[in-house]
C-alpha cells in the first residue's frame, strides 16, 4: 500500500503565501499603479479608523453612544445592517468589531471589490509601516483599556499619533522583523524622499538594462546619457565583464553602483535597506520593473531604432497596464 506524501507545514504556508503573492500581482497589473497607490493609501486611512474603532469596541464589549455617532457619520448603513445580522446571529454578536472591517471593505471599497483588485490592495498595505503599527496599538490599547478603563477614551487623531510611536515590529516573524529594524534609524518623512529618489534611479537602470547587456557598444546616445548621469561606470562595467563569461551582470552592477554614488548617507547610516524594502513593495516600481520585462518579450532579441529617450521610456512604463492578465 502506499504511503501518502506528508506535507511539511512550513512549505504549506509558504505555497499559500506565493500564490496569494502571484494573485495580487496579477491583479495589481490589471491597474495603474497611479490608481492603486491612491487606493493603498485610503486603505491604510480606513484601516487605522477599523483598529481605532475596533479597540474601543472590544475594550467595552459594544458600542458606545459616542462611537456610534462616529459610525454613523463615516460608515453611514454600518449599525443598520449589524442590527440585522445580530437579530438574525445572537450568538455572533461578539464578532460586530470584525465584522466593520468586512463592511468596509465591501462599501468603501466596492469598486476594488467588483474590479477584482481588492486583494492587490491589501497585499501592498499590510507591508507598510502604518498597518504594522494600527495593528499593533489595537493590540496594546485593547490589553490596556480591559485592564483599566480610560475616563475618556482617545479620539481617532489622538489614536492615531499613539500608533505612530508603536513597534510596528512587535508582531512581525522575527526574519521580518530583523529585515526592517534599519527603519527604525531614520525619519519617515526623509526616508520616503530618498524612496522616491530610488525608484527614479532605478527606472534609469531599468531602461538601460536591455542596451547594457546587449553588448559593450552601446549607441551614441545612451553612451552620452549613461556619462552623463554616471560617469565612469561604462569603464567600470567594461572592466567587471570579462569576469561574468557567460551571466551578464550589468544591470546589477549599475544598480550597485547607483547606490554607492548616490545613497552614500543612507549606506553609511545604515538605512539603506530600508529603501529597498520600501521600493520592493511600492506599486511604480513594481509597475517598472514589469514593463521592462514586456519590452524584453516584444522587442526580443533585436533594440528598437531608434531607442526610445528616457523620458518616452519612463512615460510609457507609468501608463503600462496588462490587461491579458
Amino acid at each position: 500500500m502506499q504511503k501518502k506524501k506528508r506535507v511539511h507545514p512550513g512549505k504549506l504556508v509558504s505555497s499559500v503565501q506565493r500564490h496569494a503573492r502571484e494573485q495580487a500581482e496579477e491583479e495589481a497589473r490589471r491597474v495603474p499603479w497611479q490608481l492603486l497607490l491612491e487606493a493603498r493609501n485610503q486603505y491604510l486611512d480606513w484601516q487605522e479608523f477599523y483598529y481605532w474603532a475596533r479597540s474601543v469596541m472590544e475594550s467595552e464589549d459594544g458600542i458606545p453612544n459616542w462611537l456610534a455617532k462616529k459610525l454613523d457619520e463615516l460608515c453611514p448603513g454600518f449599525l443598520a445592517d449589524e442590527k440585522q445580522y445580530s437579530a438574525r446571529h445572537p450568538n455572533e454578536a461578539s464578532l460586530t468589531p470584525v465584522r466593520l472591517g468586512h463592511w468596509i471593505d465591501e462599501h468603501i471599497f466596492s469598486f476594488a471589490q467588483q474590479g477584482g483588485w481588492l486583494l492587490a490592495i491589501t497585499f501592498y498595505v499590510v507591508r507598510e509601516s502604518r498597518y504594522q503599527e494600527a495593528s499593533v496599538c489595537w493590540s496594546e490599547s485593547v490589553r490596556k483599556w480591559r485592564k483599566a478603563r480610560p475616563i475618556h477614551y482617545p479620539s481617532f487623531e489622538q489614536w492615531c499619533l499613539e500608533a505612530a510611536q508603536c513597534d510596528e515590529t512587535a508582531r512581525l516573524l522575527p526574519r521580518v522583523r530583523k529585515e526592517r529594524a534599519c527603519f527604525k534609524l531614520v525619519d519617515p518623512e526623509r526616508l520616503a524622499q530618498a524612496v522616491s529618489r530610488f525608484i527614479e534611479w532605478e527606472a534609469f537602470a531599468y531602461w538601460m538594462r536591455l542596451p547594457i547587456e546587449a553588448g559593450p557598444c552601446l549607441p551614441i546616445e545612451l553612451a552620452r546619457e549613461i556619462n552623463s548621469r554616471c560617469p565612469g561606470f561604462v569603464e567600470f562595467n567594461n572592466k567587471e565583464r570579462l569576469a561574468d563569461r557567460r551571466i551578464p551582470q550589468d544591470w546589477h552592477r549599475l544598480m550597485l553602483w547607483i547606490g554607492d554614488q548616490f545613497f552614500q548617507e543612507a549606506k553609511r547610516e545604515g538605512w539603506y535597506d530600508a529603501i529597498l524594502v520600501s521600493a520592493r513593495n511600492h506599486p511604480r516600481s513594481i509597475r517598472t520593473m514589469e514593463y521592462c520585462d514586456h519590452c524584453e518579450q516584444v522587442w526580443e532579441s533585436e533594440l528598437p531604432t531608434p531607442y526610445p529617450s528616457f523620458e518616452a521610456w519612463r512615460r510609457d512604463a507609468d501608463h503600462y497596464v496588462d490587461l491579458a492578465d
